[in-house]
């Protein structure tokens, strides 16, 4: 820009002067300037070609090249567009059959869909070895029917194994069997659900609480001496004769119908009551709580050497280094490092991975797809759950050289209450659109228009489904306008939850409308039985359509 106002004056002052000078001078600046302006559309052709060839380049980044240079180089997307033709045939490129001039115009930016831009290109995106799907059973578990769908579903969107949390639906017996919950699953069903995982070649992790959140055991009354703090059911005491006979009794249960796993994790996060009862009070909380892990890896790993354990690490975050080396923990026990925020680092700081890094050979990661953004809610916001696993990815690729061993894989959690006394959070179901999409991202490193048929398929969503952009997470986070028509496992689930939510949003607008807004139904006419007939007629004629909508909900 700024070389063609030079050049526009240059030649006003020329046509006033007429200058012999200065025409010569004019001539030669027309002449720099067609050489420079060739030679960057030169580079850019050099530039990204080889790029592309080699794959270090994504189609999108290519899009954008054109559009951005384009706009001050007219040429560049001629000169470009015929070097491409010859060369984007070849299937490398486009291992996804997009081999045209015309597929690359249609591919989706991360922009146009939505989705935050977090790690770059390249020709070898961060791809975790393990990459695990949570399942909570703790509130509304699936049946057993359900797994025959849902294992090929993640199966086919790239995962290789799931982290099942029990909890009371294990079917614990002996001396734990008032642990097991009315409806839990029989120990046939445990068999069938191993075997489904098993035709999936996934492989299966089972987490055991062992610290904290115990409520679904301490809560018995057989247990309550068991409680690290009497009128709480949230953690054990570590020290209680019985606690670490309690959890072997466990193990050995959930052992027994598991007999081919080769890891285990043992939970520990949020451990919230420690050093509060009458034998730990003057312990430490660290040392309590790396002796209590020390002790139960101990016992574990006696019985079961084969085994690699697992434990959540955000108990371990504030723990000097020395400490946890004192404790022989990086020989027992693998972290699992936990955020589910789009900010990692802000919960967990460099200095933490660098101490992590001086203690463990190799570690995990968590990301989540539900469960992580409120209690109460009925379907994830895909579009932050899709961030927090891009950010993972970005994080895992600078962070897994640090450790001997790098990342072991990556979970995504799915949390189905927040404990055991919560109410639901997003069911499983609902939440299967933001679990591909995550899982999506997952098995490819990043996720942009160029996965869109990936996508759509495991989904079951229809043919016709053409739409451009085919999400748009800005506009829709939850997913419920451009896959509602989708036929994935428990889509019933998802299309009747986005009715009640819609059902709800009305009748919350209808109520704060008729006593805030309106001025005949306030808590003032309620209290003073005072108001306008006919006002009152307008006001609830809503109230039939409403109500009809309510009971559509049972249909």
């Amino acid at each position: 820009m700024e070389m063609n106002k030079y050049i526009f004056r240059l030649a006003s002052s020329m046509r006033r002067k007429k200058s012999p000078v200065l025409i010569i001078a004019f001539a030669l600046i027309l002449i720099i300037f067609g050489l420079h302006y060739n030679r960057n559309v030169e580079t850019i052709g050099v530039q990204i070609l080889p790029n592309l060839l080699q794959g270090t380049v994504h189609p999108d980044k290519v899009n954008f090249l054109i559009n951005n240079e384009s706009s001050n180089i007219e040429k560049t997307n001629d000169y470009l567009q015929d070097k491409y033709e010859k060369i984007l045939s070849r299937d490398e490129i486009f291992p996804n059959g997009l081999n045209s001039v015309d597929n690359i115009v249609q591919i989706d930016t991360e922009q146009q869909l939505g989705i935050p831009v977090v790690n770059s290109y390249n020709k070898h995106p961060y791809i975790p070895g393990k990459r695990l799907v949570h399942l909570d059973l703790k509130g509304a578990p699936p049946l057993v029917s359900y797994y025959r769908r849902f294992f090929p579903f993640i199966k086919n969107l790239g995962a290789t194994g799931i982290l099942i949390e029990y909890e009371d639906m294990f079917p614990y017996d002996g001396v734990l069997r008032n642990l097991s919950a009315k409806n839990g699953y029989s120990k046939l069903q445990v068999a069938e659900i191993l075997n489904l995982a098993e035709e999936s070649n996934l492989e299966v992790i089972p987490l055991i609480q062992t610290f904290g959140h115990l409520e679904f055991a301490l809560k018995l009354e057989e247990f309550l001496y068991l409680r690290e703090v009497p009128n709480s059911p949230q953690a054990l005491c570590p020290k209680r004769n019985g606690s670490l006979q309690f959890i072997e009794e466990m193990v050995n249960q959930v052992m027994a119908l598991h007999p081919k796993i080769k890891y285990l994790h043992i939970g520990c996060d949020e451990v919230f009551q420690m050093a509060e009862c009458e034998i730990c009070r003057l312990e430490l909380h660290e040392i309590l709580f790396l002796r209590h892990v020390h002790n139960v890896s101990t016992m574990i790993l006696k019985k079961f050497p084969f085994l690699k354990l697992i434990i959540w690490d955000d108990m371990l975050r504030h723990i000097s280094q020395q400490t946890i080396i004192d404790m022989n923990l990086g020989k027992l026990v693998e972290p699992m490092i936990w955020v589910y925020a789009e900010d990692i680092y802000r919960f967990v700081q460099p200095v933490i991975w660098s101490k992590y890094s001086m203690i463990f050979p190799r570690v995990w990661a968590a990301s989540a797809f539900k469960g992580a953004f409120g209690e109460s809610l009925y379907v994830p916001d895909a579009r932050r759950h899709l961030e927090n696993n891009l950010r993972w990815l970005d994080l895992m690729s600078h962070q897994s050289e640090d450790f001997r061993g790098g990342f072991v894989g990556l979970v995504l959690t799915g949390w189905q209450r927040y404990d055991h006394f919560a109410i639901l959070c997003e069911t499983l179901p609902a939440a299967l659109p933001s679990l591909a999409l995550s899982l999506t991202a997952v098995t490819y490193g990043y996720f942009n228009g160029s996965l869109k048929s990936i996508f759509l398929s495991a989904l079951s969503c229809p043919k016709e489904h053409t739409d451009l952009p085919f999400i748009s997470l800005e506009y829709d986070p939850f997913l419920w306008e451009k896959l509602g028509r989708c036929l994935f496992p428990g889509s019933h689930v998802f299309r009747l939850v986005h009715k009640l939510n819609n059902a709800e949003s009305e009748v919350s607008d209808f109520i704060r409308q008729t006593k805030q807004k309106k001025g005949w139904l306030t808590d003032y006419n309620s209290r003073r039985k005072f108001s306008s007939p006919l006002r009152i007629e307008e006001i609830v004629a809503e109230l039939p359509r409403l109500y009809q909508n309510m009971l559509s909900l049972n249909g």
